[in-house]
Parts: structure tokens; sequence; C-alpha cells
């Protein structure tokens, strides 16, 4: 067995929850086509974006990962009880906004709503952009280390707010993370040494989910992290790899498994930016759950990703309430919520 299919094996394998035994039988088309999707081949005549990253096809792959394991054997379930695993995410793509001078700009501009915000949470002493005392349950909070691109936002805001926001984001249980930079994916290291910047983290994800997937595991290996959650299109709900569940990604070079990728499948600018889907708050909840569905489905394991902006409640165009609802519909459902750390731990429990 070639070293692709032994790791193609190994994820249909990983996604019953049963230890790799080379022995079970797959056809060879199968594997073949599991590890196309695991390693993005569909992606490698893809039109790109404005920022160098793959649109998606017209024809998304849905879970078609977990309806190949399925023909294998019947998956084991997890440990606790739970159908399935969502891990909770936030960008903190923003620090140190509003105040007073900010608001009234806005209010001279006709923003009204957004200036008066501004005000209330400058008398509060609380940060617009990084409304901790709404983001919900412990949550993977991923910070930024450097900031060398205009797209990468303020450092001058960002920086002198940074430490004291991680220590809060601490305190309140939530799991810090690396939100690698614009351009990191361009330079061989670059995460590596954003990763000693921040400090203590295992895993990241990278802004604009501007991502190089093919060096995703040599970076993440040099880097001593543990996983990324990078793997989601900007513009569609879904499945970008085929799957609903964690998996290792592929090393080309040592042709080995690295780190664990955890799919993002759903994140709240998808649903609401005008340059997406530009949904209201009651259609975006449809699409939110049509994402999730398959995921309950075949007892997955995913990612999905609030940016704090979306939690404020004169901000977020209804989608801080989404975010409410969208929660209560996951344990409805029998979902386990948790930080990314927490959803990889109770993946991995179940391969033991």
């Amino acid at each position: 067995m070639t070293p692709e299919r032994r790791y193609a094996l190994d994820a249909l394998l990983d996604a019953l929850g049963r230890p790799f035994d080379e022995s079970v039988r797959v056809d060879e088309a199968l594997l073949d086509e599991t590890f196309g999707l695991l390693t993005l081949a569909h992606e490698r005549d893809a039109e790109l974006d404005q920022h160098g990253r793959p649109l998606p096809p017209a024809d998304p792959p849905g879970p078609r990962v977990a309806e190949i394991a399925a023909s294998v054997g019947e998956r084991r379930g997890y440990p606790g009880g739970e159908r399935f695993l969502v891990a909770l995410t936030h960008d903190i793509d923003l620090l140190g906004a509003g105040g007073l001078t900010t608001a009234a700009r806005r209010v001279a501009r006709g923003r009204v709503r957004e200036g008066t915000a501004f005000v209330i949470d400058a008398l509060a002493r609380r940060d617009p952009a990084f409304r901790l005392d709404r983001m919900g349950p412990p949550s993977t909070c991923f910070f930024l280390a450097r900031q060398d691109d205009p797209h990468d936002g303020y450092p001058e805001r960002y920086r002198p707010a940074l430490a004291q926001a991680i220590e809060r984001a601490r305190s309140d249980g939530r799991e810090i993370g690396l939100h690698a930079s614009y351009r990191a994916r361009d330079e061989e290291g670059r995460i590596a040494e954003e990763a000693r910047l921040l400090g203590d983290v295992q895993g990241l994800r990278h802004h604009y989910l501007r991502s190089a997937p093919d060096r995703l595991a040599a970076e993440l290996r040099a880097a001593g992290l543990r996983y990324d959650s990078s793997i989601g299109w900007p513009g569609l709900p879904g499945f970008r790899a085929g799957t609903p569940y964690p998996y290792k990604l592929w090393d080309p070079e040592r042709r080995e498994p690295g780190a664990w990728e955890l799919p993002l499948i759903l994140m709240d600018a998808t649903l609401a930016e005008e340059r997406y889907l530009n949904l209201d708050a009651k259609s975006a909840y449809d699409a939110a759950v049509a994402a999730l569905e398959p995921v309950v489905e075949h007892g997955g394991a995913v990612a999905i990703l609030w940016h704090p902006p979306s939690h404020h409640p004169w901000l977020a165009r209804g989608y801080d309430r989404l975010y409410e609802r969208l929660l209560e519909w996951i344990e409805a459902h029998g979902g386990l919520l948790g930080t990314a750390s927490e959803t990889l731990g109770r993946w991995e429990s179940r391969l033991g």
C-alpha cells in the first residue's frame, strides 16, 4: 500500500473511531478519492479570488468522506453519548476600537447608531470590537501576533490592547490560539515565528483563511502546533475537504500525515457580508442549520467561527441572537460545544 492510500485508509478508520488496520479492504478508487478530497486536489486548477484563495466549486463535495467511511463499516459513538461535536471559535481581528473621539466621527458621518454604541461602551470602559461579556460559552480565541499588512488591521490600536485582551480571555476560560497574519503563508517559518511571539498556543487559524494547505503540515510541525482550523471557504458554508471530521494534514514532502485539521464549516462573515451571502439574521439561521445538519447525521466534529463584533447587541444586525439560537439548536440535537482543543481531545478519545 502506498503512503497516500495508507493515509486515506487511516482517515476513513479515524472517521469510524477504529484503530488503523491495513488488513481492512477498501476499493482503491475510494482511497484515491478520499486522498484527493483531504489534500484538496480539486482546487489545483480553481479560480482564485483577490486574496489568492480558491473559489468554491460549482458542485461542492458535501460530506463525501463520511459517506465513504460509512461504506467501510459502522461508526463508533462518542464516549459521553453526544451525537456530534462543535468547536466554538472567535477570530480577534480588531482590538482597541471605539472611544469618544471615534464615536463623534461616526455620528458626524451619519452613523448615529454605531456612534451611540461606541459612546455607551466608552463610558462603560468596554471595547466594542471585543465584547467578551457577550461571546457566550468558552471558545477558542485566535489573536494576531504580527500585523505587517493593511489587511491585518490597525496595529497602533491592536498592539497596546493585546496583552490585556489575552489575559481577560484566559480568565474567562477561553483557549488562546494564533491568528496567523495575512502574509504568514508567503514566508517559510513565519507561522513558527508568530507562534513564538504569542506564547503558549496549540493551534492556529489563518487571517482571511489565507493558508497554503500543501505546506500546512510542515509549518505546524516547525511551530510545534497541534492543529489548524483554516480549511473552509470564506464565501460558502460547507465541507471544503469533503469531510465533517478532523483529519491529519498531509505532508507531501515527507509523504506522511502531520498535525490535525479541524474543519471550519461555518462563519458569520460568510452569512452576513455583502460580498458573500449577505443574509439577514433569519435567513442566516436557516443557512447555518442546513450546514450543520450533515454534521449531526454523520456524527462529525467541526468548528464554527463568530467574530466578536457579531456579538454586539447594537451593531450585529441580529447576529448576536442568531448565535445564541444556533447554540441552542446544537445542544437540542445532541451536540456538545467546546473549545477547539477540547473538541479535538474528545475526537481523539474515541480513537484510543
